[in-house]
């Protein structure tokens, strides 16, 4: 997976270079990689592919953490509640229609973008590693409405 993880996000094709799988995974390392407490909140663009974003919040949840339902959106969506709700990060599920590439953006808790600069490398790292230990309670689910 760690060829789908560009400067800025996580794409690839769906069945190619991206699996559920792989989304399922990516939760996981978000998850423990993001400071213990304090939930996530997890957005879908309006075009994003429902597998893969049941396959994050469920990889977030098996680690235990709590997931916000941010419903469908964009960044400032995800700002706003990760704001609002004074959350531990967000994640955007979306999907490009030009490169007809499944895309997956992380945020920090102060709702700044994770990119390789601050994070991204690490969290890819996490990916590749494997090494997850699945939380004894599973995290809830949550609406942000």
């Amino acid at each position: 997976m760690s060829t789908i993880f560009s400067g800025f996000d996580i794409r690839g094709r769906l069945g190619e270079s991206m699996t559920t799988e792989d989304a399922w995974t990516l939760g996981k390392a978000f998850s423990d990689w993001l400071p213990e407490d304090g939930r996530v909140v997890v957005v879908a663009s309006p075009t994003a592919n429902a597998t893969i974003l049941k396959a994050v919040t469920e990889g977030l949840r098996l680690q235990g953490r709590g997931v916000i339902d941010g419903g469908q959106g964009d960044a400032q969506t995800v700002i706003q509640i990760s704001v609002g709700s004074k959350t531990a990060g967000g994640i955007l599920v979306g999907h490009d229609d030009l490169q007809d590439l499944e895309t997956i953006e992380l945020y920090e808790a102060n709702a700044v973008l994770i990119t390789s600069e601050n994070g991204l490398s690490e969290i890819s790292s996490l990916v590749e590693a494997g090494n997850f230990v699945p939380a004894v309670v599973k995290g809830e689910l949550l609406s942000a409405l």
